[in-house]
């Protein structure tokens, strides 16, 4: 009876889903549909959703192997998505066995090995991953359509283990193979390896760029997740370029897009991020806010997850900062508990230091060494060198407040010869900077240490880091109520109105009462000239880590120097001048006298705005950096004590204008000569390569380098056959000697045997004078016969004898001649089709065909097209006088699918003939490139010979001329379905959908058709 009566309760949820696994089991057609929407919820970032419809899928898939084997392949993406990497690896593990993978589609298969080589790869088996996308890449083709996801995957697993510089390279070639396919998921992921390496190698503003293209591509696609990803990442660029209110708003950004999946763990980091440049730019309530919604996150997801030492850390920090210390050390022994317990080496380094800093502000100097050294140990054993010199940083405080000033002298100098000239170290130089100070105050030498907190100051203004800031105004003021008393109020004023608008309020009691108890009696400047003069040389020649922070420099030592009341700085911003510093007044006056300046452009009216202004003009004049322009207003603060002039001074300046410039351009060129070193630094010199064809052909010429061998060069016409010839003598042993090209189809037929063997005085009629010939005119070194199809036949057996013998005989001499030539022979035609209609010598061809090398078309190494066009527009550019001229990424697109019948010399000439039509500084859009390439989505065909059909919105044309009616249906049936899956990525089931027929009715056609999916 209980059983009749437990049988009887319905289990709704266990009903429908049996009932939908009947209907899948009936169905491949609708089991496609719904992996599809699996795809488009993994796309949106809800992962727990698509696991459950999984589950369904897979228990109705078990018969059906393409639509298991997908299935399992987006669980393990899913599994991946939420961290869960070993379950991950056991949903496709399965298809380590090789049977289960031979009756699957090409595509499906090789998404599978991807998946199965990046669960490893999460799960810590690189190499096993690298060897298993390697070997998957080998048997499919770099030039496949597969291989774009292959060379993404190894991207992602060389990102994983740092590997930066390879993965940019591969994520170059994932785009430049999904560009051929239209696939805007790769295209987009491309994008986002490319700019996370530049990231990594210091090009943000690359970095920057490539994310936004990666958000373009998607568009308005439900990617949730993956923007969220890619804000998150710009936020990350930002925070290096110190740009934190440009990061605030990525983050927010980001924060919007994964809260709308079911990654709440990346929204919680999203928050502390947000939280920590809340911080920089001063805005603590926010950033409290921020953090504690991080914490409230986290806490619901896993009370001891992976993230909540992270966020526990940031918010003892902020607590530590606005003075409630025991909150924040409460936080901080939490966040170092739980790091040390989940071996995060990193997290627990971080927790370490800041509760050092804690301990620093509660005056326990034991207690902060303790946890400092901790943290340097930790530092030192994950090899970190920004945590070792943050670490080092912590140390030599904590000496001084201990009273050890020569241990904190040994950390400060050992930090010292860390820290590198970068942007990216500017935190480190400026928290140098202040310790300087404080080591140069300890010993008693406030004028030393005034320099120092200058420097220190200058630099946190330019981060924008208003309570560091702020700390270094009032140490500098410390350090003027020795040296300078007229100058403490300004900067101590400053930092107590910074503390009090921060909240900061231990460091705002500490100003109130130095400022009670400042001593306004004026000291004499009792330093040397000398002293100064070195003091400020070193200043100005250590600010060169940026442009910028060396005009902050200049302003501050002036300001500090001279007592001038206001200093502005400007530099020319088109027609217009562009306020780089205002020093002394605030930026809308800073403005003003730049605009006025920028009116006065003639010296006469440059000396009335001078006089009416009361403002020294001095023009800084570098001489290979962008001009600048002080004004120091009143004029007669324009002179250094001590009667110290600033053209020293100035002329270091503009040497350290020109070094940063010089950085830049290093900088910003590296990506250029990534794209171009094939050109220049390769096995050719001077030869662009960089696709897998024409690497192995320049590896061919390579290994005949030092022989003389006889080489025949095949290719299209335009493919470069004579830049190769030309090679190959290059590297060879007679380099030094002459190279002499010869067409052979350049000359008539009958005068052909006289170009080249020569001829005697009388030996035809016209032969007025003898002629060496162009063979005897290569003596020594290469011939180069181009066109070598085109050889008269009568002329062969002679170019036979002289590759046999080595010798010919001019027309109208008696005995043949020696002649040592090395014979490089092309052709653009086939001379085995040739030899058998009996238009080529057999004999001479396999005379000339001793090395064969095959010059492959534009058509097959379109990886390269975007270098050249980079080489031609730059070539053209110094030809033509042209400066500044580039070319959009649409238009390069554009050139990217063309079929280039006309090959390297058809895309030179497109080249040319843009940048001759174009002014300095033009882009080049589309629109500027010929008509032929903005028209190739519509091909023409010969009146007449074809028939139109008119579907939904579109046309296709279809030959009529000699061929079958089946022949012309075949036809529309293959533009149609190609046209289909173009439309649909690819994707099976809606392109069947769009064309009126099932899953299985489009895959028969497909076969019939002899097409594939990525047609």
């Amino acid at each position: 009876m209980s059983n009749e009566k437990e049988n009887s309760i319905v289990d709704l949820e266990r009903a429908r889903a049996r009932l939908r696994s009947r209907q899948g089991r009936a169905s491949a057609e609708s089991l496609s549909t719904e992996l599809d929407e699996i795809r488009d919820l993994l796309d949106g970032g809800l992962s727990t959703e698509a696991r459950t419809r999984l589950n369904v899928v897979l228990s109705a898939a078990r018969n059906q192997p393409e639509s298991l084997a997908q299935a399992r392949c987006y669980l393990s993406i899913a599994l991946e998505m939420q961290g869960h990497f070993h379950e991950s690896l056991d949903a496709v593990s399965m298809y380590e066995d090789s049977r289960l993978r031979e009756k699957l589609e090409t595509s499906l298969n090789v998404k599978l090995r991807i998946q199965m080589a990046l669960a490893a790869n999460y799960n810590g088996d690189h190499p096993k991953a690298i060897a298993l996308l390697n070997a998957t890449l080998r048997e499919v083709g770099e030039e496949g359509a597969s291989a774009g996801s292959l060379y993404a995957a190894l991207a992602r697993v060389y990102r994983t283990i740092s590997e930066y510089p390879i993965a940019r390279d591969y994520s170059t070639r994932a785009l430049e193979s999904y560009r051929q396919t239209g696939d805007w998921r790769g295209l987009a992921e491309a994008y986002f390896g490319l700019a996370t390496a530049n990231v990594h190698e210091g090009n943000y503003e690359i970095a920057l760029e490539n994310f936004n293209q990666a958000i373009n591509l998607i568009g308005d696609r439900p990617a949730t997740y993956m923007l969220g990803r890619i804000y998150a990442n710009m936020a990350g660029a930002c925070w290096f370029l110190r740009r934190p209110q440009d990061g605030i708003k990525f983050l927010e950004k980001a924060i919007h897009y994964y809260e709308r999946t079911d990654h709440k763990a990346s929204a919680a980091e999203g928050y502390n991020n947000l939280g920590i440049n809340l911080v920089l730019v001063g805005q603590w309530d926010r950033a409290q806010q921020a953090l504690e919604r991080a914490l409230s996150i986290v806490t619901e997801i896993d009370d001891r997850g992976t993230e909540l030492p992270m966020i526990l850390d940031s918010l003892g920090d902020l607590l530590m900062l606005r003075g409630d210390l025991n909150s924040a050390q409460n936080y901080l022994e939490r966040a170092v508990f739980l790091a040390s317990e989940k071996n995060n080496n990193w997290y627990c380094c971080q927790a370490h230091r800041t509760l050092g800093r804690c301990y620093l502000a509660m005056n326990e100097s034991g207690l902060a060494n303790d946890q400092t050294m901790k943290a340097l140990d930790l530092a030192e054993l994950i090899g970190d060198r920004q945590a070792i010199c943050e670490s080092l940083l912590l140390l030599t405080e904590a000496s001084l407040l201990s009273g050890h000033a020569d241990e904190a002298a040994a950390s400060l100098e050992r930090v010292t010869e860390l820290i590198t000239d970068s942007q990216t170290d500017l935190l480190l130089a400026g928290e140098a900077q202040r310790l300087h100070g404080l080591l140069k105050m300890a010993h008693g030498d406030a004028f030393s240490a005034a320099q120092h907190f200058g420097r220190s100051v200058s630099i946190f203004d330019l981060l924008g880091d208003r309570y560091r800031s702020a700390r270094a105004h009032f140490e500098l003021a410390r350090a003027y109520a020795v040296t300078q008393p007229e100058q403490v109020a300004e900067h101590l004023s400053h930092a107590t109105n910074m503390f009090r608008e921060l909240g900061a309020k231990l460091d705002l009691q500490k100003a109130e009462e130095t400022f009670a108890s400042l001593d306004r009696s004026v000291a004499v400047d009792s330093r040397r000239s000398e002293t100064i003069a070195q003091l400020l040389t070193l200043r100005l020649a250590e600010a060169v880590a940026s442009r910028e922070l060396l005009l902050h420099e200049l302003a501050a030592v002036i300001r500090q120097e001279t007592k001038a009341k206001r200093i502005v700085i400007v530099e020319p911003n088109a027609e217009a001048q562009r306020v780089v510093i205002a020093h002394g007044c605030d930026r809308t006056e800073g403005e003003w006298l730049a605009e006025g300046f920028a009116v006065a452009r003639e010296d006469a009216a440059r000396r009335a705005f001078a006089r009416k202004h009361d403002v020294a003009v001095i023009a800084l004049e570098p001489s290979n950096a962008p001009p600048a322009t002080l004004l120091i207003s009143p004029s007669n603060r324009a002179d250094l004590p001590g009667a110290l002039t600033l053209r020293p001074f100035l002329r270091i300046v503009e040497l350290g204008l020109d070094l940063c410039a010089l950085r830049e351009h290093t900088r910003t060129a590296r990506a250029t000569d990534d794209e171009t070193a094939s050109a220049g630094a390769s096995l050719m010199p001077g030869f662009i390569h960089s696709s897998p064809a024409m690497t192995r052909l320049v590896e061919e010429v390579h290994k005949i380098r030092s022989s003389d061998v006889t080489v025949l060069v095949t290719g299209e016409s335009g493919t470069g056959k004579e830049l190769v010839a030309r090679a190959i003598h290059a590297l060879s042993s007679r380099r030094d000697k002459v190279f002499v090209p010869f067409n052979c189809t350049a000359v008539p037929k009958e005068l052909t045997e006289g170009y080249l063997f020569g001829y005697r005085r009388g030996a035809f009629t016209g032969a007025v004078k003898d002629s060496e010939g162009v063979i005897r005119t290569a003596g020594g070194g290469t011939l180069f016969l181009d066109e070598i199809g085109d050889l008269p036949i009568d002329v062969q057996p002679k170019i036979l004898r002289f590759l046999q013998e080595g010798e010919i005989q001019p027309l109208g001499d008696q005995r043949p001649s020696k002649v040592d030539v090395r014979i490089i022979a092309a052709t653009n035609t086939d001379l085995e089709e040739m030899v058998e209609q009996g238009k080529f010598r057999e004999d001479l061809y396999y005379r000339l065909n001793v090395i064969r090398l095959r010059v492959p078309p534009l058509r097959e190494r379109r990886s390269e097209i975007p270098t050249i066009i980079n080489y031609y527009v730059n070539h053209y550019s110094a030809k033509f006088g042209r400066h500044d001229i580039q070319m959009t990424p649409q238009a390069i697109d554009l050139l990217m699918v063309a079929d280039w019948p006309g090959n390297v010399r058809q895309l030179c000439n497109e080249v040319q003939r843009v940048i001759a039509r174009s002014e300095d500084g033009t882009v080049i859009t589309p629109e500027e490139l010929s008509s032929e390439f903005r028209r190739m989505g519509a091909p023409s065909a010969p009146a007449g010979s074809v028939m139109s059909i008119t579907g939904a919105g579109s046309s296709i044309s279809v030959p009529l001329q000699n061929v079958t009616l089946a022949e012309a249906l075949a036809e529309v049936e293959r533009r149609m379905i190609s046209d289909a899956l173009r439309k649909h990525n690819g994707n099976i089931s809606r392109a069947a959908r769009e064309l009126g027929l099932t899953r299985r009715g489009l895959y028969l056609k497909l076969d019939r058709l002899e097409m594939t999916a990525s047609a």
